[in-house]
């Protein structure tokens, strides 16, 4: 009886250990899930995308970048640069992701959006992360679909300039002409002529098979790039159009093919894959903003180049669209928070954001005594990236040329300025065409229009030739129902806004 008591004894100790190790872990557990355990980070999966440089470095540098906002905010990353394919996979096959990079141009936010991919913020970015919130101000309307919000902003140029880049050596140097600051894009044709006459055997219009680089960028594509709606002027109602009734954009395809027939495009441009190698060619096109020194350093060129704005800044949901985030809809609550604070802090911590835009202080990048930074001979080799890939370009120190060819610290603030100023904003900014219905017909009419898109936007062949065959094929595939129904919901959505 004595050692059956013991036993019992022994047994019910053994049970009360037990229970009291199996409280701690759960109080343990329920500590850590609550929030309260903050020696383990959370760590998020983040899928940008790849601008086809080789980040050698990129695993150190993240690993600095985790280090700082561990620290920091308790998050850490893996950070993935993947190609527009695997992302457009990615999304297709719903695998898991915290963070992706979405856009008007890739892995495009307005059909994922609709579709219920992203995370609905509306209710969490402003009271989890104020200063994100205040930080992206009015361009949150771009990140917005039915009145709520699904993506993140990533502030850069927001509205589109296009210009002209020309060998000032040349034309100011030796013709004794005159670069101005902006011009109309018909007013480059006596620089064409001019050097055509000095080379005859040349061609001095830079032109691939890309086409004329911007050439979409003056109107508001709905359904890029066969819908589109102009830039409406002052009382008119907005309508939706095909892009080949816009007359901008007709003039430009008309003179393209003038300058074509003069010799001042390449004749085999439309099967041309680059031109980027042959720096003899005096006039380009870019897109860039006020102030921007990509194009303009001589180092790069053999030759001092001079930019002049033909159209722009037209400011549209598109151009607003060109960089940002979503967070996708199978997060739980804690992950989302965690998004949010990441993105806000590269949002407003500058030297966090320096790290993931540039790499490490001193081995890749250094700060100028202008408070621009310089990147470094193994930054420029191991890790170069475009900055709109890894968060807020406005945040980021401005990058400089060189040492002698400095650029403006304060910028992004100007060119922000400028939008205010003269910026072209479309009446229709915040409108987003819902696909989901037309998807099939959407597909069909793109594909036609890609049977004409190169030769219309190099200058090959004539549009007053072409535009009316195209259209015949666009009206007999459906092309009116297609225009019908973006007008219906069009004018729904004026309604709402008046």
């Amino acid at each position: 009886m004595e050692q059956s008591r013991d036993k019992d004894m022994k047994n019910i100790k053994i049970l009360m250990v037990m229970l009291v190790i199996s409280t701690v872990m759960i109080l343990s557990s329920c500590a850590y899930r609550s929030g309260e355990q903050k020696d383990k980070a959370i760590k998020l999966r983040i899928v940008t995308c790849d601008a086809g440089f080789m980040l050698l470095d990129a695993k150190e540098i993240i690993k600095a970048a985790n280090d700082y906002s561990e620290k920091t905010i308790g998050v850490t990353v893996d950070l993935e640069f993947q190609p527009s394919d695997k992302i457009n996979l990615m999304m297709a096959s719903g695998e898991y992701y915290d963070i992706v990079f979405t856009s008007s141009w890739l892995n495009k936010f307005d059909n994922n959006a609709s579709a219920g991919m992203f995370y609905d913020i509306s209710d969490k970015v402003a009271s989890v992360t104020p200063a994100l919130y205040e930080s992206v101000g009015e361009y949150w309307d771009s990140a917005t679909l039915n009145g709520r919000i699904y993506g993140m902003p990533i502030l850069k140029d927001m509205g589109t300039e296009n210009m002209f880049r020309l060998n000032a050596d040349y034309f100011e140097g030796e013709k004794g002409m005159t670069i101005p600051e902006s011009m109309k894009f018909s007013d480059i044709e006596p620089y064409l002529a001019a050097y055509k006459e000095d080379y005859p055997d040349k061609y001095p219009f830079a032109m691939d098979k890309g086409g004329l680089t911007g050439v979409y960028n003056s109107i508001e594509r709905v359904v890029s790039p066969i819908i589109v709606i102009p830039y409406d002027r002052e009382g008119e109602f907005p309508r939706a159009i095909p892009l080949w009734e816009d007359e901008g954009i007709i003039e430009q395809f008309r003179l393209l093919h003038k300058w074509y027939k003069a010799g001042y495009i390449h004749p085999d441009a439309a099967t041309i894959d680059s031109t980027s190698t042959d720096k003899s060619i005096p006039v380009r096109v870019g897109v860039a903003w006020r102030g921007y020194q990509g194009y303009s350093n001589p180092d790069d060129w053999g030759f001092h180049v001079k930019t002049s704005i033909y159209q722009g800044p037209y400011i549209s949901r598109t151009s607003e669209q060109g960089a940002m985030f979503g967070i996708c809809a199978a997060c739980d609550e804690e992950h989302v928070d965690a998004s949010l604070r990441y993105i806000e802090l590269l949002s407003t911590d500058r030297k966090f954001r320096d790290i993931l835009a540039y790499g490490i202080e001193g081995k890749h990048f250094e700060y100028l005594p202008n408070k621009t930074v310089l990147r470094l001979k193994t930054g420029q080799d191991r890790y170069y990236t475009r900055l709109y890939q890894t968060g807020s370009v406005v945040n980021a120190s401005v990058e400089s040329a060189s040492r002698d060819f400095l650029a403006d610290p304060d910028q992004w603030k100007k060119v922000f300025e400028g939008y205010k100023l003269y910026g072209i904003r479309s009446r229709t900014n915040g409108f987003a065409y819902d696909q989901s219905d037309k998807e099939n017909l959407i597909s069909s009419l793109i594909a036609i229009y890609k049977d004409y898109e190169t030769e219309l936007n190099t200058g090959t062949s004539d549009p007053d030739e072409i535009i009316p065959v195209l259209d015949e094929r666009m009206r007999r595939a459906g092309i009116d129902e297609l225009l019908e129904d973006v007008q219906t919901k069009l004018n729904d959505w004026v309604k709402n806004e008046e």
